[in-house]
């Protein structure tokens, strides 16, 4: 018990000091989205309903939390995510008990507290997989104890199957681990009723699920939202995840491994080396276990074809329990046994984090968090410009004044305060192959002219301009921005190839939104 409890220690004080440096990163566009609704959800407004998105509810409602924290804004939304990983990193350390002896359990909880850092998966963002993996750890915990437990065994259904119901909160593709849930639970169920106590559990666990998610439906039709959570969450994801081709989905997976294996390609090695371990031995059930987990993983990491590195965090958990088996089998290998135990373990050890502490290091050592994130994220994203403009909207404009983006850039809404002109903080969902596009289009120009915008970011994103994807929205906004706007702060590529952001003075030209020099701009509506 004492080891345990100085185990579950020294990973909660390793994830500590990992991330408390990370803390003050500016957010990325996925983490404004998110801290914009949490602001004006605290308003009495409705996700979907008020403000588009396309994700669950339980993100909102967690950042929301985090913003009562007595804390700036941007470290308390991380200091949230600190305290899931440190959580989720005892959860793995409690499901290694299963398999792994101590030592080795300890070694997948560090791995994991390291890679779930890792910069390359953007794993400094406090983003919906980084949330959803704590449900998803405690669920197969649960599962796991069911499938062993003569009694108990219905409270521990119900609570695998709520504990999935509140990863499916934080992001859709978690409903792709309650089969798992399921098959974890015939292969390791004792006695011979193997089937039916399966059958039992795969009804309490629904029946768990269900009360979670009846919860939140009702929620929202109580608050006369339904229609526009049902579409937002679910009817447009679909039509969302099939609007890549195969040949995009490959190119965008391949590029995204080459990164990956920066920092995971040992990683992948000792998992291997797990898994070969785990056939070889014969340990069936382990080895189906954690290809089943693998599969589960890379299926929800492929949902959306667009394979962005954050996709890639669900894998973090499978990954590290092989890779520490894999390491446990290598350290019992023949070609060593005549060296000391400590001398192998000291080696294996090193293998597994030297690529992870390589890359994570200097983000906790050496880099402020304006150039951590501009290592992190390519040239092209504004996130570090994000609070400065943040802070010129609020001067030029008036708390109650709407802002107009055409871009994906909500972080900044966040950082001035002002609300947006139109339901669409990012305009992702206005563009693609979408049948309605057009219609959906015209309706948010409208509403953008209904609101009068005091001030305007142009900031276009590549992906409005993919093939088949409807322009209507694009020369409406360009034309209306020089009709009834000036720019005040314009972006341009310095000799570094940093990001500046230039004021306008009122005694030279103005640049024109066409200018091929400028990236983007801020614009104030013209004085009338």
């Amino acid at each position: 018990m004492k080891r345990t409890i100085f185990s579950l220690a020294g990973i909660i004080l390793l994830v500590a000091a990992i991330r408390i440096p990370l803390l003050g990163i500016p957010f990325e566009r996925d983490e404004g989205e998110y801290a914009y609704i949490a602001w004006r959800s605290g308003l009495g407004e409705l996700p979907y309903r008020d403000w588009i998105d396309q994700k669950p509810p339980g993100v909102f409602w967690t950042y929301q939390l985090a913003l009562n924290l007595p804390l700036e804004p941007v470290r308390a939304v991380h200091l949230m995510g600190l305290m899931f990983l440190a959580a989720s990193a005892c959860a793995l350390f409690f499901l290694a008990s299963h398999f792994l002896k101590w030592f080795w359990m300890l070694l997948a909880a560090v791995l994991f507290a390291l890679l779930s850092a890792d910069p390359l998966v953007e794993g400094t963002a406090a983003n919906t997989e980084l949330f959803m993996s704590l449900p998803l750890l405690l669920a197969l915990v649960a599962t796991l104890s069911a499938a062993s437990e003569n009694r108990r065994k219905i409270p521990l259904a119900l609570l695998a199957g709520a504990l999935t119901g509140m990863a499916i909160a934080f992001k859709q593709i978690a409903i792709l681990d309650w089969p798992l849930l399921l098959f974890t639970h015939w292969l390791f169920a004792a006695g011979t009723a193997r089937l039916r106590e399966t059958l039992r559990f795969a009804a309490w666990s629904a029946a768990g699920a269900a009360a979670i998610w009846v919860l939140i439906v009702g929620w929202f039709a109580l608050h006369h939202g339904l229609n526009e959570f049902i579409y937002n969450v679910f009817t447009h994801n679909l039509e969302y995840i099939q609007a890549i081709p195969w040949s995009a989905r490959l190119h965008f997976c391949f590029e995204t491994l080459a990164t990956l294996s920066r920092s995971q390609m040992l990683i992948w090695f000792f998992s291997a080396a797990g898994l070969v371990a785990l056939w070889v031995t014969k340990r069936t059930k382990m080895f189906l276990f954690l290809a089943g987990w693998l599969v589960a993983s890379v299926a929800g990491a492929s949902a959306s074809g667009y394979f962005f590195p954050h996709y890639f965090q669900p894998l973090l958990p499978v990954l590290c329990l092989a890779a520490a088996l894999g390491a446990e089998a290598l350290e019992a290998a023949n070609v060593w046994r005549s060296a000391p135990v400590w001398s192998r373990r000291v080696i294996l050890v090193a293998a597994l984090v030297s690529l992870p502490v390589a890359v994570v290091s200097p983000f906790v050592f050496v880099y402020s968090p304006r150039e951590a994130v501009r290592k992190i994220y390519p040239a092209s994203a504004f996130f570090p410009e994000m609070p400065d403009l943040g802070r010129r909207i609020a001067q030029i404009t008036r708390p109650d004044d709407r802002v107009f983006i055409f871009g994906a850039e909500p972080e900044v809404l966040f950082y001035a305060r002002r609300a947006s002109a139109t339901r669409y903080i990012f305009l992702f969902p206005l563009y693609g192959p979408y049948s309605d596009a057009r219609k959906r289009q015209s309706e948010t120009a409208d509403e953008i002219s209904a609101h009068r915008p005091a001030a305007a970011l142009y900031l276009p994103n590549g992906l409005f301009f993919n093939p088949g994807s409807e322009q209507f929205f694009t020369g409406w906004s360009q034309a209306y921005l020089r009709e009834n706007f000036r720019i005040d702060t314009y972006f341009l590529n310095d000799q570094a190839n940093v990001v500046r952001l230039v004021p306008v003075v009122s005694d030279q030209p103005s640049p024109k939104l066409d200018d091929p020099q400028i990236l983007g701009a801020l614009l104030v509506r013209k004085s009338e």
